[in-house]
Order: C-alpha cells, then sequence, then structure tokens
C-alpha cells in the first residue's frame, strides 16, 4: 500500500532512525537483535532495545530459543508494532507460521494472516482475480504491514510483486503448487499486487490491480 505522504515519509525517516538507535546499542539491526546475548553473558537470555532505546533481556527460555532462529521469530515491542509494524523483518517469511513477539511470554506473539484481509475497494474491487482454471488474492495485514500472494487453485504459479511509487519493481517471491500461499514483502510506503499463472489452456500472467 503506498502512503505516498508526508506523514508517510516522516514515519518512514523515524523507524530509520530508530534502527540507526538499535545499531548503536546492540551492535546489530532490529531484526538481529534476537540473537544478542544479555549483557550478562547469558545464553538463555536475549537483549533486545524497545521503541524508546530502552535495552530489554528477555529470559523466558521458549521465548529465546523461538528467537534463536531469525526464520522462524523476531522480537518487536508493542509500541514499535502498533505505530509501524514489523515491515522489512517480516519481508520474506511466512505469514502463517512466522512469530512476532511483543513481550517476554510463549504465547505474546503475532503472525501477519492473524489480521490479514484481502482489500476493497470503496468503487467494489476486490483484490482477487481468476479464471476457469485459477485464482490468485492479495492479502495484506494491517498490523504487520506487509502483502503476500494466496491462492485456492492449481495454479503452475503465482507471485506477489512488490513496486515503488515510482513503478520500478523491487522484489518478486515466487512460488508453485502445491503451496497456497507465498513468503511476505513489505507493504508499507510500497505497492504490491498478485498474479497467478495457470495450468491448462490459459498460459501468462494474470495480475490484480496495485494496492
Amino acid at each position: 500500500m503506498n502512503l505516498g505522504s508526508s506523514v508517510g515519509r516522516g514515519l518512514a525517516r523515524v523507524l530509520t532512525a530508530a534502527v540507526v538507535l538499535l545499531t548503536s546499542i546492540t551492535g546489530v539491526g532490529v531484526g538481529a537483535a534476537n540473537a544478542a546475548p544479555s549483557a550478562e553473558g547469558n545464553s538463555s537470555a536475549v537483549a533486545v532495545v524497545d521503541a524508546a532505546g530502552v535495552q530489554r533481556t528477555l529470559r523466558n527460555p521458549d521465548v529465546v530459543s523461538a528467537l534463536g532462529d531469525a526464520d522462524q521469530a523476531v522480537f518487536v515491542d508493542s509500541s514499535t508494532m502498533a505505530t509501524y509494524g514489523c515491515r522489512s523483518l517480516c519481508e520474506g517469511k511466512n505469514p502463517q507460521t512466522f512469530r512476532v513477539f511483543y513481550d517476554d511470554c510463549i504465547d505474546c506473539f503475532y503472525k501477519c494472516a492473524d489480521d490479514a484481509i484481502t482489500p476493497k475497494l470503496s468503487d467494489g474491487y476486490v483484490y482477487t482475480v481468476s479464471n476457469p482454471v485459477g485464482s490468485v488474492s492479495l492479502r495484506y495485514s494491517p498490523r504487520c504491514r506487509t502483502a503476500w500472494a494466496r491462492t485456492t487453485g492449481s495454479d503452475e504459479a503465482f507471485k506477489v510483486v512488490s513496486r515503488y511509487a515510482g513503478g520500478s519493481v523491487r522484489k518478486t517471491i515466487e512460488t508453485n503448487s502445491p503451496d497456497v500461499w507465498t513468503l511476505m514483502v513489505d507493504d508499507a510506503g510500497y505497492e504490491a499486487q498478485a498474479c497467478f499463472w495457470p495450468n491448462g489452456p490459459y498460459t501468462g500472467w494474470t495480475c490484480t490491480r496495485w494496492y
């Protein structure tokens, strides 16, 4: 979804500053902060930094274990999540399984699929396209501010495409059946669309509008 406003650009600058702050404190960016040991050097705890720049130590063993795999989980405090989402931290991750922890308890996490919608415009357009042998929908998480493609058919291939406001493509994530959804792309300040290439007599990509 393209914000395209000075407010959106201002938020992006604030988030960039937050990442710089995190880098200066922990030596890594937000996405990798889950791998940082605690100040005590305790491998059973991880040091993270919240949106206010306050360093915290997570000690729940299940949370620490989950954050040990950057492909499975990340920590984003609730204030940052509410304001910015997980955005690039969730790009390339599975919307159904990737966990975004916001506190130090094993059930304190979101999955981007939890609040996902298929967008619908005021003119009635729904971000789903189909033909007799295939279909695809663009899925969007307002909380995570990410997007992905989901199919309910046996499409030969389907993909989510992310582009800059100026129109140039920044990232494409493609997959094939029997998968039914792609991994996520950051959709904060960008535009996304979903496409499918069906089996059978139909050829070529069929795509939703840009969102």
